[in-house]
């Protein structure tokens, strides 16, 4: 049984294939599955191209309309209650709205989203501070699996909930023949002693949480760091700066090797070259790590080149001005997530926004949040996950 990659590149070979002219094979990677565009993007160099284009990600929505859900998950706070909304510029309204009301517990915070099969971390927020102040037994369960676009969920069993969490990261395995959904939960949290991070990973495989090895890192450098940023099969969190050594930095941790290192930040956009008080997001372009810094409303893209190898190095993509977009939408805005080199994500008071650098605002979008904490970019097929209750 052939994947969408192989009908499309005539059953393989890993050279560009120049036996159709691009439009076309841009047409034909359209129709690609979701998870089938991880393979694509690793056929050739031109596919790799075409499938970064700012028009491919919303031209392939639309092809796949049926088949295919993308866009985020915004989540807010109101009065101690989380609560988080799913926007797209893309999805069809004749399709169910994609939301968390299915879970069992009323009061939910999204904790991770992995890249491949549309799967959530989300925790029953209300039963892990209780937990945390020991006023419930730990044996309640209040971390959920869960597959937001089909409605579908799985209790996993609790972590070490007296220890508060520092980060959480998923991961899941991309789709494919016979492929199971695999997946794993790594949860980062502070050590007793508040001078490193206990690192704990949920296995599906296994059913269970184990302990991996202690991260010596500060654990208050990386709280409330947001959503991890996952590329080049790591999960990156920009730190704020150490309370010991004054650095900032990029955490990176390996979810297969289960290693650790910390990357620094362009020697250009450091504290000693005025850009103290600058505004920097961590993101991904076109599959690479990038880093976004915003200084006088004008926004400048580092990407790193050799990722992981001794020439890795920063490399300034492009800066954009943000003068004419606070001017027509207010200076509220605060940059989310880059879609594309040219089109970025956006959110404002009870709203958010898809900008085109080039051609102004794409989609604009109300939300009942009046201040959003965190979002997660979702992207998920419609096909029912394969859940194993007994494995759990």
């Amino acid at each position: 049984m052939s994947t969408d990659a192989e009908q499309c590149h005539g059953g393989g070979g890993g050279t560009d294939d120049d036996s159709l002219p691009e439009d076309q094979m841009f047409e034909l990677l359209t129709r690609v599955s979701l998870d089938d565009l991880a393979a694509c993007r690793q056929v050739s160099a031109q596919w790799r191209r075409l499938t970064y284009e700012p028009a491919f990600g919303p031209q392939h929505c639309r092809r796949r309309a049926d088949a295919v859900v993308s866009g985020y998950f915004v989540q807010g706070m109101a009065r101690n209650r989380y609560s988080a909304t799913f926007v797209s510029m893309t999805r069809p309204s004749s399709s169910p709205p994609v939301s968390l009301d299915f879970l069992p517990c009323a009061h939910v915070r999204v904790e991770a989203v992995s890249a491949h099969r549309g799967l959530a971390c989300c925790v029953d927020a209300d039963a892990d501070a209780a937990a945390r102040m020991g006023g419930k037994a730990s044996s309640a369960r209040c971390y959920y699996a869960c597959k937001p676009a089909t409605r579908q969920w799985l209790a996993l069993p609790n972590p070490r909930l007296r220890f508060s969490t520092a980060a959480t990261a998923m991961v899941a395995r991309p789709a494919g023949a016979g492929a199971a959904a695999d997946f794993k939960i790594l949860r980062l949290s502070v050590a007793t002693l508040r001078d490193r991070l206990r690192c704990e990973i949920f296995d599906s495989r296994r059913g269970a949480w184990r302990r991996s090895a202690e991260v010596m890192v500060w654990p208050e450098s990386l709280v409330a760091a947001g959503p991890a940023t996952r590329v080049h099969g790591a999960m990156h969190w920009l730190r704020w700066p150490d309370s010991l050594t004054g650095a900032s930095d990029i955490f990176a941790f390996d979810m297969k090797s289960e290693t650790w290192r910390l990357i620094g930040l362009p020697p250009e956009v450091g504290e000693d070259r005025g850009e103290r008080w600058a505004t920097k997001k961590l993101m991904t372009v076109e599959g690479k790590l990038c880093l976004v810094v915003i200084v006088d409303e004008e926004a400048a893209v580092w990407v790193i080149v050799g990722y992981g190898r001794q020439q890795e190095r920063w490399e300034k993509k492009m800066a954009v001005s943000l003068k004419e977009l606070a001017v027509h939408e207010g200076r509220e805005l605060i940059l989310r997530d880059l879609c594309s080199s040219e089109v970025a994500f956006f959110n404002s008071v009870y709203r958010v926004i898809w900008y085109d650098f080039w051609k102004g605002k794409i989609a604009e979008v109300p939300v009942h949040h009046k201040c959003i904490h965190e979002v997660f970019k979702y992207e998920s097929d419609l096909v029912p996950w394969d859940i194993d209750e007994n494995k759990i």
